[in-house]
């Protein structure tokens, strides 16, 4: 299908969910498809999450899993959801996570998690229609490709969108040459925005990184003073001058090595 006409098919919604109170989300792209030549939808929400790295201290896929929840929840009552108790209009949710950095052994790996049927007593299968509600894809592309080798894939393409070295003009040209995409002013456009998306993905990873070692170092300074003048945490920060923001985590820090025994 032509890019450009296949875009009419597909309709942006709006990334911010304030449907639970306080605990508002940032989707990085949400979009509906429609069928061709069609004003309604089909029945499907398209999220695609890029993250980082994998490093985090909470599992990725739970994330993915609760970003789905939202994506259903949020359906009900709105004007392009269903209302009230017509739960047959629930579209389904597609959630893909594309981690950029990750560790060795994930590397190359892409994995699909979905709602599946199981019969435990007698074997009686209702309509898959009515469960299938939730798709979550994992994928890590890998950190290295071969630029000569001639096999291309979804995995190279990603690294290519998200991972290479390569100046947007470069990878317009690798993704025309051996991926059949035609770069119209529009396509060019979308492929430096998912440029800039991923260089400010990688930004963000390694300043949270930063910040992380920063807390950190501060941390041990705090037990040094606390064990050579006896200090409480509060007057061994006090000492240090450490800003009131980042006390609290400080303090997470040492109760937690405290428990386990390390101070």
């Amino acid at each position: 299908m032509n890019i450009d006409k296949a875009a009419d098919q597909i309709y942006g919604m709006n990334p911010e969910d304030h449907t639970v109170y306080g605990a508002k989300i940032i989707f990085d792209i949400i979009v509906g498809i429609r069928l061709p030549q069609e004003t309604e939808s089909i029945g499907l929400i398209l999220n695609i999450e890029a993250q980082a790295n994998s490093n985090t201290q909470y599992p990725l896929l739970g994330r993915a899993i609760y970003y789905c929840s939202r994506l259903l929840a949020r359906q009900k009552n709105r004007p392009d959801g269903f209302q009230h108790s017509d739960f047959q209009n629930l579209k389904k949710v597609y959630s893909i996570w594309i981690i950029m950095n990750s560790k060795k052994a994930t590397e190359g790996v892409m994995n699909e998690y979905t709602i599946s049927e199981k019969c435990l007593k007698r074997a009686y299968h209702f309509p898959k229609e009515t469960y299938d509600k939730l798709n979550i894809i994992m994928i890590y592309p890998n950190s290295k490709y071969d630029m000569n080798d001639d096999h291309y894939g979804l995995m190279e393409m990603l690294h290519i969108l998200f991972k290479a070295k390569m100046t947007a003009q470069e990878k317009k040209c690798q993704l025309e040459k051996n991926y059949g995409i035609m770069m119209t002013k529009k396509t060019e456009r979308e492929v430096e925005g998912m440029c800039n998306l991923s260089q400010i993905h990688v930004d963000a990873g390694r300043k949270e990184g930063l910040a992380e070692g920063l807390i950190k170092g501060m941390t041990q300074n705090v037990i040094t003073i606390m064990k050579k003048t006896n200090k409480t945490v509060g007057e061994a920060m006090d000492l240090l001058d450490i800003d009131e923001s980042l006390r609290p985590e400080i303090n997470k820090l040492i109760h937690k090595q405290a428990n386990e025994n390390v101070i």
